[in-house]
């Protein structure tokens, strides 16, 4: 039994690191399991990681999507997720160890196929509009995602703070002339762009950098940058990193689960299945400190098989950020009808388009229908039909 519910770790982390044998064999102790089983259960999680990782391509450059086969496959629902992104990761990685949702999709002959993505511009750049059912995406790439097909903007995945991180200068307006790193298409980048404006500097002003948000922190110990925008957990990478490193401008992002609305109306009732998944994880997480734990332990697990090394991040320090940017939103989930007193996603739209960032002629009209999904009301409204109170996850 207990080898059985190691599984989700041995095919998540693809890493030859002792960081995650060494969190599951505390996760065995908390659930007092013999020491036996325990020695065992982690030697043989700790083989599963180094093999995978003898596996796993190491070459993700700029284009490894092409790689992916996102054609759609009869039995199988295709589903974007971005393990680099928290507290985002924590839906989609609770969502995979969903049994009841398992479950559901077994008696359908469905099973879910995760494919997972370094930012949101590369699942809008991979996508079409039957690429996938279910994507996890920033607010840039939502309102791109929403001029290249129709969508359904299904729930709310964050509202946290997007932020600028230097050493050496302690304002933006000191980086005129400065390199900073951010990664294109983004919602750090869209950060960084209103950060700009606000102290009067552009794009031209300051030397751009397209880099991973992997790969920033590293970048500016090394003194190849002089600042980087990016979403959590890189700036918290950064500042334990070094305790120079300061954030010096920060700026609100919002992340969102956005349906292809073709597949929905398409699978209306698979639709509300998966709908439920991503209500019922919030809810598990809020519902115990050990949920939120276990949880915590799959994302770290699925960054370190995605990025092919350990977060720098504590365990507790990732769960310190799922709290603050997900599960203590008042109303999440939810789609909340204003953010900061406007329609969300209008701000960003208007400000990219003035950006000259979308076409001239491009209308918002598919991005408000985008908010018209009904799903998550429907939800909601029948707690008891959807089971999003009743908890069944993976060990």
């Amino acid at each position: 039994m207990l080898l059985l519910s190691i599984v989700p770790y041995c095919t998540n982390a693809q890493t030859h690191s002792t960081r995650y044998c060494a969190d599951y064999a505390k996760h065995c102790a908390q659930h007092q399991f013999s020491w036996l089983n325990q020695f065992l259960s982690t030697l043989f999680l700790c083989l599963c990681i180094f093999m995978s990782g003898k596996t796993m391509a190491n070459t993700k450059g700029a284009d490894y999507y092409s790689q992916y086969d996102l054609k759609p496959k009869t039995g199988v629902i295709n589903f974007a997720v971005q393990p680099s992104a928290w507290p985002l990761a924590f839906i989609s990685s609770t969502m995979q160890h969903d049994k009841i949702l398992r479950a559901e999709l077994k008696q359908r002959g469905l099973s879910l196929r995760a494919f997972s993505f370094k930012k949101g511009n590369d699942i809008v750049l991979s996508s079409d509009v039957d690429s996938f059912a279910m994507s996890f995406m920033g607010d840039m790439p939502t309102v791109n995602l929403s001029l290249k097909f129709p969508i359904s903007i299904a729930g709310l995945g964050k509202r946290n703070f997007s932020s600028v991180v230097s050493r050496d200068y302690s304002r933006l307006e000191e980086l005129r002339g400065k390199k900073i790193a951010y990664s294109a298409g983004s919602s750090s980048h869209l950060v960084l762009l209103r950060g700009l404006k606000s102290v009067n500097l552009t794009e031209r002003d300051v030397q751009l950098i397209p880099l991973e948000p992997a790969n920033m922190p590293q970048a500016l110990e090394d003194g190849t940058i002089d600042a980087f925008s990016a979403w959590e957990p890189t700036p918290a990478i950064s500042l334990n990193k070094n305790n120079k490193n300061k954030a010096i401008y920060k700026g609100l992002s919002t992340d969102w689960v956005v349906l292809s609305k073709s597949w929905a109306n398409k699978n209306p009732d698979l639709a509300l299945l998966l709908m439920a998944s991503y209500v019922r994880s919030i809810n598990w997480m809020r519902h115990s400190g050990d949920n939120l734990h276990r949880a915590a332990t799959w994302v770290l697990a699925d960054f370190a098989a995605f990025t092919g090394s350990t977060s720098q991040v504590s365990i507790e320090k990732a769960i310190d950020i799922v709290r603050k940017d997900l599960l203590e939103v008042p109303g999440a989930p939810s789609i909340p009808s204003l953010v900061d007193g406007v329609p969300p996603l209008s701000r960003e739209f208007n400000f990219l388009k003035e950006l000259g960032r979308l076409p001239a002629n491009a209308s918002d009209t598919p991005l408000r229908d985008g908010f018209r999904y009904e799903g998550l009301r429907k939800i909601q409204s029948s707690p008891k039909i959807y089971r999003t109170f009743q908890f069944d996850y993976d060990n």
